[in-house]
């Protein structure tokens, strides 16, 4: 079953660049459950992460944007240039300044204007550390709540300081397109910062949790380094194939 997690994806892709000596080089899987609409949703993650590479594997396709659908996304900071898994041994290889170029047409064919900012975050009104603190896969997690603007819905993020990621070309596709996409008020220097990493995210309307997206396991020793690498049998297709799958699909 299709869902839209591109949100989700985008408030994992905040993290400015860290020394390499802090790198953290492992495997993160999320389960990601859903009850907001009435019907529980769920998709479970798989997050892989070497010196110059990150995997982003999904049990279900992601929406990137329009014509392109994945269930996997390699970032390959060493290229500099995301590999977008379709299936079928294809996979769209596309260069960061491709993708800048690609939403400014979107933008402009939107009537979208470069100069269109959004108002900065509510810092001090809306988020507040609570001195809460957990141990969650051997790692101490410390909460945080944003208030949404209804008194009766928040979100508890628990970060922990002891994992830091390199993000690279995810963090730069994030301030220079991945933020004006989005509607959504979305808090993302609170989920992702430089100095931490989010190990549950919990959504709550009243007392009754209506979303969370909770780390099932962390491992830093036998993950498979693999997943970072292209097979030899799959068909890479380049921006012009992009471009022509978005042309059909708006037929």
């Amino acid at each position: 079953m299709k869902k839209t997690l591109t949100p989700f994806l985008l408030l994992l892709a905040l993290l400015i660049a860290q020394p390499v000596s802090a790198q953290f080089e492992g495997q993160v899987q999320y389960r990601i459950i859903n009850v907001d609409s009435g019907v529980t949703e769920q998709t479970d993650l798989n997050l892989v992460f070497t010196s110059e590479r990150i995997f982003i594997g999904s049990s279900s396709s992601l929406d990137v944007m329009s014509g392109l659908s994945t269930n996997g996304i390699l970032v390959r900071n060493d290229e500099q240039d995301f590999v977008f898994n379709t299936g079928d041994n294809e996979a769209f290889k596309i260069a960061k300044y491709d993708i800048d170029r690609l939403v400014d047409l979107m933008n402009r064919v939107s009537g979208k204007s470069e100069n269109d900012q959004k108002q900065s975050f509510d810092w001090d009104n809306r988020v507040e550390e609570t001195g809460r603190t957990q141990q969650l896969h051997g790692y101490t997690v410390k909460e945080f709540v944003l208030k949404e603007d209804s008194a009766d819905r928040h979100v508890s993020v628990w970060l922990t300081d002891q994992i830091k990621v390199r993000w690279g070309l995810l963090n730069e596709a994030w301030h220079t397109t991945g933020r004006k996409q989005l509607e959504e008020d979305l808090p993302v220097e609170l989920i992702m910062n430089p100095n931490s990493f989010p190990l549950l995210i919990e959504g709550f309307n009243g007392n009754q949790r209506v979303f969370a997206a909770e780390a099932l396991s962390v491992n830093n020793r036998d993950f498979d380094r693999s997943l970072t690498e292209l097979s030899p049998n799959v068909k890479l297709l380049g921006f012009s194939d992009l471009i022509m799958n978005m042309f059909r699909q708006r037929r």
